[in-house]
């Protein structure tokens, strides 16, 4: 049956990006597409995202996992593919997908001795989709050996790979933070309770708030708004930030503290606060002693790199507390650059087939080791 290339999946799913917990016709499109593969189970353990699944014993599991949402952003690249609306693949989901979609077709075509899950995950981007998947109790049907994903980036040079034997990424969490005061004229600021004034103290606390050298912490503020006439102070005041942490312990940590800091500005201000946090994303921890076996082979035919923890977050750290695993930086650098989550990062189609070969190269060498 004729199925369309992981070129052709790329360029579709570029024209048509949909965001976090939005990608219903990127779910049916691969669904539609994989469901002409031979030799795969489709699974939908969640309402959104799918599973390919390839069983040729009675043996365990290798679990590689690509994101496939999209971002609130409009694209600038001006490609002959480029998004047909308002969102963009501006973190390179549409290449992971496409190098994951590959790899079923090389496994299928193969035919190797080893089970594998390809999970196409939804809802990277802030929504928790690996969380919610794993929460359905799916995974656990599998003894999983470990796990795996790749994410591209500018940073590396094309064709190369970068991780370490540490943590890579950090533990993330959305925070927002609502300010309730009243409302006064500016003539007469003692009649109100002022969130404008709160909001100020509230962040001019997080910047003097300790940090230590081997523990990074970054806080930042990507959205803040109050007030809605000039002249008048504003009632109503929020923050939409974004904490980094090394660790999920780290993160619960700085959390506490900041909960402190806002009762204590409520205090001094009479304005009602409430830091609420959403999504909270583990470290993506590397596993050392799958990184000691397999980067020696690896460097037997790629540039491997030692890449410096960065302070991302990626929701593929679930599966590193779950399952020793490891995600890869794949390098996409040629001559002009630009950064996740740039309205002009645009990786080229030639970077598909190297994933693709990079991926089997790992699966291959995984499945001559022992099993559990």
């Amino acid at each position: 049956m004729i199925y369309d290339s992981p070129i052709e999946v790329r360029h579709t799913l570029h024209q048509n990006p949909e965001k976090t917990l939005q990608e219903h016709e990127t779910t049916e499109y691969l669904f539609r597409e994989l469901s002409k593969v031979d030799g795969i189970t489709l699974h939908r353990p969640f309402l959104l995202g799918l599973v390919a699944e390839y069983r040729v014993n009675d043996g365990d599991y290798l679990l590689f996992r690509a994101d496939i949402d999209a971002l609130n952003i409009k694209e600038e690249t001006g490609w002959e593919f480029a998004s047909k609306n308002d969102c963009m693949h501006a973190c390179g989901h549409d290449v992971h997908t496409a190098i994951l979609y590959g790899l079923v077709l090389t496994v299928v075509e193969k035919r190797p001795n080893q089970n594998v899950l390809f999970f196409f995950q939804p809802a990277e981007e802030g929504g928790g989709g690996a969380q919610k998947t794993v929460d359905t109790g799916f995974f656990d049907r599998y003894a999983i050996r470990c796990s795996f994903a790749l994410h591209v980036n500018d940073d590396y040079p094309f064709g190369s790979v970068a991780t370490n034997d540490h943590v890579l990424f950090a533990s993330s969490s959305e925070i927002d933070v609502l300010f309730q005061g009243v409302g006064a004229h500016v003539a007469y600021p003692t009649e109100g309770k002022n969130t404008l004034l709160a909001l100020r103290y509230f962040l001019d606390a997080i910047d003097r708030m300790p940090r230590e050298v081997e523990k990074p912490f970054l806080f930042s503020a990507g959205k803040v708004a109050a007030g809605e006439v000039r002249n008048i102070q504003p009632a109503k005041a929020f923050i939409q930030a974004t904490m980094r942490t090394v660790s999920t312990e780290e993160n619960d940590k700085m959390f506490d503290q900041i909960e402190k800091m806002a009762e204590h500005i409520e205090k001094l201000t009479g304005v009602e606060i409430r830091v609420k946090r959403l999504s909270v994303y583990p470290e993506v921890k590397i596993d050392k002693g799958l990184y000691d076996r397999l980067i020696p082979k690896l460097r037997e035919r790629y540039q491997v790199l030692k890449a410096p923890m960065k302070m991302v977050g990626e929701d593929f750290g679930v599966f590193c507390h779950l399952y020793p695993s490891i995600l890869f930086w794949l390098g996409t650098r040629r001559e002009a650059f630009y950064p996740l989550h740039h309205p002009k990062y645009l990786p080229s189609d030639d970077i598909i087939p190297v994933g693709i070969e990079f991926l089997y190269d790992l699966f291959t060498f995984l499945s001559d080791e022992p099993a559990l």
